[in-house]
Order: C-alpha cells, then sequence, then structure tokens
C-alpha cells in the first residue's frame, strides 16, 4: 500500500513539475521584449500581432513566442502593463527570491535541497508579509526593524540586498524564469535519490504554491492584455463599434493589478 501511494504521489509531483518547467519558460519567451525586427510570418500594426509564429530575440537564438498561440505581445504593451515604477515593489521581491535560490542551487544534498527550499518560502512568505504588506505610520522603523534582524542571521537564505538602483520588471521577471526552471529542474533530480512519503510530497506542494500564485498574478495580467488587443482588432473589423460605451477598453493599468 505504501508503495503504491508512493508511485502517486511521485506522479502527481513529476506532473507538476514538469508544467512549472513549461509555464515559466513559455512566458519568459511571450514576455521577451525584442532586439531586433527580424519577424518571422507575422504583421504587427502596434496593437500586437494576432498569430501562432516566433521572432528573433538579439540574434541570441532565443525565441519570441506568441502567447499560448494567440498573441505575440507589442512591446509598448508589455511595458505599459508591466511598469517598473509602479511594480517597484513586486520587482524587488521578485529579484530577492531569485537571488536567493542561487546558493540553494549549489546544494548537493537531495533532502537537505528540499529542505532549504521550504525554509527560503517561509521566511520570504514571513518577510513580504510584514515588510511589503503591513501599513502603519511606523513602517519604515518597521522595515529597518527586518533589515537589522536579516544582518543579525535571523533568515538562513532569504537575501533581502537589492541593487541601490531601479530595476526593470521585465528584466528581472526574465532572469527569474530562467533560475526558477533550474530550480524545478533540480527538484526533479532529487526525486531519483529520496523516497517520496507524504511529507515530502507535501513539502514540495507548498514550496509549489507560492510559484503558482506568482504565476496566477502575471498571467492574469497577460490574459488582460490579449482581451484588449483582440478587442483593438475586432474594432478595426467594425469601425462603427468604437462608439459603444459597452465596449470600452480598460487601460488604467495604474490599478488594473495588484502585487499578491
Amino acid at each position: 500500500m505504501t508503495a503504491v501511494a508512493g508511485n502517486v504521489w511521485e506522479f502527481s509531483i513529476r506532473e507538476l513539475i514538469n508544467k512549472r518547467i513549461v509555464t515559466f519558460r513559455h512566458l519568459r519567451n511571450a514576455m521577451a521584449l525584442p532586439l531586433d525586427l527580424s519577424v518571422e510570418g507575422c504583421m504587427s500594426n502596434g496593437n500586437g500581432s494576432v498569430c501562432g509564429s516566433t521572432e528573433s530575440v538579439g540574434g541570441k537564438g532565443t525565441k519570441r513566442r506568441a502567447y499560448f498561440n494567440t498573441l505575440l505581445f507589442d512591446p509598448e504593451d508589455l511595458r505599459g502593463m508591466f511598469n517598473s515604477i509602479r511594480l517597484r515593489k513586486r520587482t524587488r521581491a521578485y529579484f530577492m527570491l531569485g537571488a536567493s535560490l542561487g546558493p540553494i542551487l549549489a546544494i548537493s544534498n537531495p533532502s537537505d535541497y528540499i529542505k532549504a527550499l521550504g525554509i527560503l518560502i517561509n521566511e520570504y512568505d514571513t518577510y513580504m508579509s510584514e515588510n511589503f504588506f503591513r501599513k502603519s505610520k511606523g513602517s519604515d522603523e518597521h522595515s529597518s526593524v527586518m533589515q537589522a534582524s536579516y544582518e543579525s542571521g535571523i533568515f538562513s537564505y532569504l537575501d533581502t540586498h537589492t541593487p541601490p538602483f531601479d530595476l526593470d520588471f521585465l528584466q528581472v521577471f526574465d532572469t527569474f524564469c530562467q533560475i526558477t526552471v533550474i530550480m524545478y529542474t533540480k527538484l526533479a533530480d532529487s526525486l531519483l535519490s529520496i523516497p517520496i512519503t507524504q511529507t515530502a510530497f507535501d513539502s514540495i506542494a507548498k514550496i509549489d504554491s507560492r510559484f503558482k500564485k506568482m504565476l496566477g498574478v502575471v498571467t492574469k495580467e497577460l490574459d488582460e492584455l490579449v482581451k484588449n488587443a483582440v478587442t483593438r482588432e475586432l474594432r478595426l473589423i467594425d469601425p462603427l463599434d468604437m462608439a459603444s460605451p459597452d465596449n470600452e477598453i480598460n487601460t488604467d493599468w495604474e490599478t488594473g493589478s495588484v502585487y499578491k
């Protein structure tokens, strides 16, 4: 019975890991900004390109891909939705978690690796809830206390240091996707060396839940971009439809999404 349960848990975990790897790779390609304009089989009219092809990026072999085979995002739309100034806190959070993953990837023991990931996620959630979401008159003082706590060694793996300059969200997210794919790949390899028990399953599921929430926030915003772009395309077919107030496109990116 235990062996059967172990096989079921391992299958579920591997399926989950593969899904996350595919999703993070896809989002990285879908949100990549072009460094040249060598488009293969697509035409852009400034509203995004509705197609299923790819576009070369910077001559490095990287491909911009249409989001779920529906839309090749217009760079200006991406910049508008993922404004680095408006998303300063989220950009910093992604940078912080991505940078913290680096040293953990060097852990060779599979059990220690999974344990370290679990500790990191707990530390990250604690830091975010205390430092990013706490709203009070003493928030600045509280942030200083949290930073002092880190420097005192309370956090085992979370690195809260960030560069003394503004970060670009799309660049940070691109790197974050890369290191997350490496993290999940190493997690899949770790399953070959440890017994898959209920405890191991629960630990990995908890780790994954944090990254799943991050994906949910980004994909919701990308879905809104697709909706707006498709609506604009339809209006080109029926210009009279632009007079209808019921079909007004919501372009309020300042309040359209929040960090979760």
